[in-house]
């Protein structure tokens, strides 16, 4: 007899989302790879969702179902993950689906190079439902240092929760922190530098709903500015525990202010001046990182041009954000 294979824990939030919460659950149901246990945390959501995730595991002995009051995105995983008993969890939420072979590819990766931590491409959509490809894409076994850097640059993989396959050790005395925005960026970080070694997939092993397409310009809400201190503690963590990624973890907080001023400043020029000041203070104190080899020449000009003049750079980011737009609708 073979070697049984690992029970992988899905965990799946649920609030508000009974449109595509069935869609949802049938991709897990129908991965290639069967031993899953899957679990729904009932956010307390206001619609049908929390009956449709009892009418779902009732159909399916692998479903459990939670059912606890509000708390977010944050609790809602960490919830999932005291119930897990899988050797390795994945989250997807429940508007989102999975490729029918993404289980099976990630830890088959995890399995083969002895990861704690394995990593696939997200494929973003709206409207129909993408179709799988049987494409085989490489894997590439690199040190956990190496994963980091990439996700810090954006190089192929990001920071995103999903889309990732983690050993359950991994998230020993660490969960999403409970009524935070940006828990991703707050908390992936410090998940992956746990790892050894990391498995890396150049393949969508997540397809990704986009449930709104159009650009939004009315400027963010106070609570958004909460990813000042998101940003900033991520990279106090960095230059503590792994300094000679510093560089890389201060990038991306100098391209996340970047873009979080653009965001302020669709609200209006003048919104937020305390904050506006401190990202201002940032650029000009770690302008010298765009000399990196590594800097893309988008946030250089980003960068030269907010030296230059608050109002030059919003409609150069403005103007490259409108050819993206077009990009993607060709």
């Amino acid at each position: 007899m073979g070697k049984e294979k690992p029970l992988v824990s899905v965990i799946i939030p649920v609030y508000n989302v009974q449109k595509y919460l069935e869609e949802c659950v049938e991709s897990v149901q129908n991965q290639s790879y069967t031993n899953l246990e899957i679990v729904l945390v009932d956010d307390g959501s206001t619609d049908n969702s929390g009956e449709l995730c009892d009418a779902l595991a009732a159909k399916d002995t692998r479903i459990c179902t939670l059912h606890k009051s509000n708390g977010g995105l944050s609790d809602a995983r960490n919830t999932g993950m005291l119930q897990a008993r899988g050797k390795y969890l994945t989250f997807l939420d429940g508007d989102d689906l999975l490729p029918h072979s993404a289980v099976e590819k990630l830890v088959s990766s995890c399995e083969k190079n002895h990861s704690e931590l394995a990593i696939g491409q997200l494929f973003e959509f709206s409207g129909e439902t993408p179709r799988d490809t049987e494409k085989n894409g490489t894997v590439e076994k690199v040190a956990m240092e190496e994963a980091m850097r990439r996700m810090f640059l954006f190089q192929g993989i990001g920071h995103s929760a999903c889309g990732k396959l983690y050993r359950r050790e991994l998230w020993n005395k660490l969960k999403f922190p409970y009524g935070r925005l940006y828990e991703d960026y707050a908390t992936i970080y410090r998940v992956t530098s746990k790892s050894k070694t990391v498995s890396i997939i150049e393949e969508p092993v997540y397809y990704y709903r986009m449930r709104d397409g159009s650009i939004m310009h009315s400027g963010i809400q106070r609570k958004n500015l909460e990813l000042l201190e998101v940003s900033a503690d991520v990279t106090a963590f960095i230059e503590q525990e792994l300094p000679e990624l510093r560089n890389e973890a201060a990038y991306l907080q100098l391209v996340t202010y970047l873009k979080l001023l653009k965001g302020i400043m669709d609200g209006g020029f003048y919104h937020y001046p305390m904050e506006q000041e401190r990202i201002l203070a940032y650029v000009q104190d770690q302008q010298d990182l765009i000399r990196q080899p590594w800097a893309k020449r988008a946030d250089k000009i980003k960068v030269k041009t907010l030296l230059l003049s608050k109002h030059l750079f919003y409609w150069v980011y403005e103007l490259a954000e409108r050819k993206n737009a077009r990009d993607l609708r060709v």
